[in-house]
């Protein structure tokens, strides 16, 4: 298997996790713009959040950094 690499992702998403929020940056590799936001930790939010970037990068692979090995947001995301 071969080793991804940046240009194989259609966003890549680091998430900054807390018990109130979490600040998100997405980066889009083929444009190098960024995208700030902040998420509140409701799970409503959280899931709406991953339906969003899910639909913005249909099909597309998407890279997350965070944290965490499971819980809400891993779950939202799976």
């Amino acid at each position: 298997m071969k080793e991804p690499i940046v240009s194989d992702f259609s966003a890549l998403v680091g998430i900054d996790w807390a018990d109130t929020k979490h600040d998100v940056c997405e980066l889009i590799p083929s444009t190098q713009k960024m995208k700030f936001s902040v998420i509140s930790s409701k799970p409503e939010a959280l899931n709406d959040w991953a339906l969003s970037l899910k639909k913005r990068h249909p099909g597309k692979q998407i890279a997350v950094a965070c944290e965490l090995k499971k819980g809400p947001l891993i779950y939202a995301l799976s």
